[in-house]
């Protein structure tokens, strides 16, 4: 039997009674981890879209975010994001390079307030272990594990230690999983399953196309949501600028690519160029002003108001 399964763009929200006098009452904020946010929303924790400067400016804004797992010194970055009064965020995968990382932390006496376990498919045994590691060695850390698409996935994150499972696979504009591998999860059945099998928080990631998608993942019961494309092309987003016909591009790349690999070995991601847009300050207040445009159509004065906001299947 084959299932019928939905993304964003297959679903809408029906509106309630508006109960605020102006949608700017309607509160964004979420608890996450050790910390409140202003905004149940961030960049994914890829080499071209954050980087050490982009972190400290999320951060200063009252902004989650990762920093990837890619390059740099990683001591250094938690030092600084600490010393500076901020928290740190990092990523850590499965393999000697990441143990070595993690344990240069625990030398220096540094233990992050976020870590989240990065790899394409969480599910595994060197996914199990590594949790294990890193929840031996950071007791005090908030980690995330990911990623998954499926519930029993879900369940056995969090029975390995996890605080907060990052779904989703092979939904980002530039993986190339699904078309490498064929597997791939549309991001609403996605959530919509893994919420429903676990009591820890559910992170989104990847499938937003409109800024509607983030009050869609939050209705099928994401706690955050993590957006790549939505934050490429910026000054403050990592990535290299290039001049074509007269016309400024930013490079956007998966974490799978060659581009970021430095070899074509296993790639399931591609580069695209994504159009210059200057400053992020405009399309953050836009981000937060759509959201809270959101919680008025649902009926509420914050993010509750989405958690039981009834969805409609569209036919596209």
């Amino acid at each position: 039997m084959i299932r019928n399964e939905l993304n964003y763009g297959d679903v809408y929200l029906i509106p309630r009674k508006t109960v605020v006098d102006s949608r700017k009452e309607c509160d964004t904020s979420v608890q996450f981890g050790p910390r409140r946010f202003d905004i149940p929303l961030y960049p994914a924790n890829m080499k071209s879209v954050v980087d050490a400067d982009a972190c400290e400016m999320f951060a200063r804004r009252g902004w989650f975010y990762t920093m990837h797992r890619f390059s740099g010194d990683i001591v250094r970055f938690v030092a600084d994001m600490q010393q500076r009064g901020l928290f740190a965020s990092i990523s850590a995968g499965v393999n000697d390079d990441s143990r070595a990382q993690m344990q240069a932390l625990l030398d220096a006496g540094l233990s992050p307030e976020y870590i989240t376990l990065d790899i394409a498919n969480a599910w595994c045994v060197k996914a199990e272990r590594m949790i294990a590691y890193l929840r031996e060695r950071f007791p005090a850390s908030f980690i995330i594990g990911g990623n998954v698409a499926t519930g029993p996935a879900a369940r056995d994150l969090e029975s390995w230690g996890c605080d907060a499972i990052k779904v989703g696979i092979a939904g980002g504009r530039v993986c190339i999983t699904k078309n490498k591998t064929g597997f791939h999860r549309p991001m609403v059945s996605t959530v919509l399953e893994c919420a429903a099998a676990v009591k820890v928080p559910v992170v989104a990631d990847g499938g937003v196309v409109e800024h509607g998608d983030i009050a869609k993942a939050i209705a099928c019961g994401a706690t955050m949501v993590m957006a790549g494309s939505l934050f490429a092309g910026y000054d403050e987003s990592a990535g290299e600028i290039v001049e074509i016909g007269g016309k400024h591009y930013k490079e956007y790349f998966g974490s799978a690519s060659q581009f970021n690999k430095g070899a074509y070995v296993n790639v399931e991601g591609k580069k695209i160029l994504v159009e210059y847009k200057g400053s992020i300050g405009k399309l953050l207040t836009e981000l937060r002003e759509d959201l809270q445009s959101s919680i008025s159509y649902a009926g509420g004065r914050d993010l509750s108001a989405l958690r039981d906001v009834e969805l409609i299947r569209v036919e596209r």
